[in-house]
């Protein structure tokens, strides 16, 4: 009897510990989705910083950064973004003569993430004024 109670308990030990829940094999990141940076003229130059942490138990491994135009810039601070960590996405929008008016210029994360992209976007007004 006293065999039969330890293989009972041997098999419900054994249950409760293979039905662990494993963690996502993917990391989660945080940061900002968009900049305004309001009005600016021909001449002007846009320069902003996007903080982005990682908020899984996961490296965040960031494997690519692309802009949608050649006016605009991106670097990473750091690709690889351990947990709690941060970086930064430092971004310059310089605009061309033939970009006036309302403007909206996205910047495009490749990393270990579900979905493996994420979208942050420059908005803002470029003016063919050199008075404002």
């Amino acid at each position: 009897m006293t065999n039969l109670k330890i293989a009972g308990l041997l098999v419900i030990l054994t249950v409760f510990v293979s039905c662990k829940k494993s963690g996502p094999d993917f990391a989660l990141l945080q940061t900002e989705k968009e900049f305004d940076f309001g009005t600016i003229t021909l001449k002007d130059t846009v320069k902003h910083n996007f903080k982005i942490k990682n908020i899984s138990d996961l490296p965040l491994k960031i494997s690519e950064i692309g802009t949608s135009c050649g006016c605009t810039g991106a670097i990473v601070s750091d690709s690889i973004i351990e947990k709690n960590e941060f970086a930064e996405i430092e971004v310059q929008f310089i605009p061309k003569k033939e970009q006036t008016g309302k403007i909206t210029n996205s910047i495009v994360i490749e990393a270990n993430t579900n979905p493996p992209f994420t979208t942050l976007y420059l908005n803002g007004v470029v003016s063919d004024n050199d008075t404002e």
